[in-house]
């Protein structure tokens, strides 16, 4: 490696460092809202635990963490993308959104009685 590569290679290893300690810091203390990430509304308003924004969280990291794993095996370029992560991150898109609009049917009815 030239030096001039050596040197590009830090400055973005540095940048993404502070980056990431940005985001951490502000997640810490409050900067960045975390408050209602994993609550949905129903159709009357009413705030309620939703197991699929949860599932949905996980499916986006677990996805994203194994592309990052793809990438660190081989650097040099980005790799494609399998398939079965795709069928699984639009299966759980799939179950996030049947969630929402059946809290939003079930607050509507509810509201109806």
């Amino acid at each position: 490696m030239t030096l001039l590569t050596k040197l590009v290679c830090a400055e973005v290893l540095v940048f993404l460092g502070a980056l990431f300690l940005l985001v951490v810091s502000s997640l810490l203390s409050g900067r960045i809202n975390m408050r209602g990430l994993l609550h949905g509304n129903k159709g009357d308003g009413t705030t309620y635990f939703s197991p699929e924004r949860v599932q949905l969280l996980l499916v986006t990291l677990g996805t994203a963490f194994q592309y990052l794993l793809n990438v660190q095996k081989d650097p040099s370029h980005f790799p494609p993308v399998d398939s079965s992560w795709l069928a699984i991150f639009g299966g759980s898109h799939f179950i996030y959104l049947t969630g929402k609009f059946g809290a939003s049917l079930l607050g509507r009815s509810i509201n109806l009685r």
